[in-house]
């Protein structure tokens, strides 16, 4: 792989694949390794992917990585849970943290409560809405990351969304129909 190109990509990416790791993971030291363990493969099997197709590629790679990671820790059940603290920490700095404290509260706190909400959703859909939501990527990346058409993912967010809503109105559990994956 061109050392320039590998630079470029580690430079474009390391903060996101960082980030995602975090947040399946729930663990600082397993995302960093984790995300080395991605840019390794990236520099032995990269050779031919192109700029454009870099991102949907790392991030299908560390969503792998997190499943087998969170496999060998014997957490499936919880994995992409809550993140941890440090996780927590990036997702509430704002620009108006020292201005109004009391607004960055709130926010964290309501942040907390979609995370707490999001732990109730089934393992592959936590995955999907972290990827849209909290990553910013595109349906079409998703579903090219999880190798499932975009109308899926489409679905998947759809029913997720009205899970949530229902589960931060009322407080109740996600009825089992809800619980289904879609394929």
């Amino acid at each position: 792989m061109d050392k320039i190109f590998y630079k470029e990509l580690l430079e474009a990416h390391r903060d996101r694949i960082f980030s995602y790791a975090c947040y399946c993971l729930r663990d600082r030291e397993d995302a960093e390794d984790v995300t080395q363990e991605v840019f390794l493969r990236l520099w032995k099997h990269g050779g031919k992917l192109e700029f454009e197709n870099a991102e949907a590629w790392l991030i299908r790679v560390t969503h792998n990585l997190c499943v087998d990671q969170a496999r060998r820790r014997k957490t499936v059940v919880t994995y992409l849970g809550r993140p941890d603290e440090y996780a927590m920490e990036q997702l509430t700095e704002t620009s108006d943290s020292w201005t109004n404290p009391e607004l960055n509260l709130q926010k964290a706190q309501v942040r907390q409560e979609i995370l707490d909400a999001m732990s109730t959703l089934q393992e592959e859909t936590r995955s999907v809405m972290l990827m849209h939501y909290f990553q910013g990527l595109r349906l079409q990346d998703i579903a090219q990351t999880l190798g499932k058409k975009t109308s899926t993912i489409k679905v998947q967010i759809h029913r997720a969304r009205m899970a949530l809503r229902l589960v931060l109105e009322t407080g109740a559990e996600i009825p089992l129909a809800s619980k289904r994956e879609t394929g």
